[in-house]
């Protein structure tokens, strides 16, 4: 399965607008060719980056990739990539595949709704992207998708470049839900990083970034 991440930076005053036009006609186009966008995400104001918006949509294999690269282009999708584009200074691509040990493992698509979803409750995530990882030699962590304990962090997937071993990788997690914020802060377990990330796992001269984000209340995945 292959994963399609997209960074959007949006007009502020379109915001809204293209919040519609992913929620109301990418959402259920892709769906009809078997694909599924499973994560709309804002990054949160304040964290510093404002009206970037994350789409991560899953793809069951290397042709339903093409084939929606096409539908973009050329296909029925371009008269909307069209307009969305106008609704945007521009949007990043990168085409990934999980970890081994990706927490997210297999996804039964068929499972995942086509269209915007019953309301759920808004929620944090963190999305770090680190380089200079040899993901050959790094150790799988032993608390990936481990959501119990006071941990703050639960990394909910983690993937790499499906073109090229450029020695990156991508990690989402969910943060806790502020009430257990101080038993985690309060113990002293040496971290380099918020309790439950990958950092200590992570080879010596890897390097990290971190966005904060949040989900929608009808992101099909939260």
């Amino acid at each position: 399965m292959l994963f399609l991440h997209d960074v959007h930076a949006v007009i502020g005053e379109r915001e809204f607008d293209f919040e519609d036009a992913v929620r109301d006609e990418y959402g259920p186009a892709v769906a009809e060719d078997g694909a599924r966008l499973l994560w709309y995400l804002h990054a949160t104001h304040g964290a510093g980056e404002a009206y970037k918006i994350i789409t991560v949509t899953a793809v069951p294999d290397g042709a339903a990739w093409e084939r929606l690269v096409h539908r973009l282009r050329r296909g029925d999708l371009a008269d909307w990539s069209a307009r969305v584009d106008a609704m945007r200074y521009g949007s990043t691509s990168s085409l990934l595949v999980q970890t081994d040990w990706s927490p997210l493992g297999a996804i039964d698509l068929d499972e995942v709704p086509g269209a915007a979803g019953p309301e759920r409750e808004v929620v944090v995530l963190r999305e770090d992207t680190v380089r200079g990882v040899d993901l050959l030699e790094s150790p799988v962590p032993a608390h990936a998708g481990d959501t119990g304990g006071d941990d703050v962090l639960s990394c909910v997937a983690a993937f790499t470049p499906a073109l090229g071993a450029d020695g990156s990788l991508r990690v989402l997690y969910r943060v806790a839900p502020r009430e257990q914020w101080t038993a985690a802060f309060g113990a002293d377990h040496g971290w380099g990083d918020w309790s439950g990330s990958v950092t200590p796992a992570l080879p010596e001269g890897a390097c990290l970034t971190s966005r904060m984000l949040r989900t929608t209340s009808w992101s099909p995945l939260a």
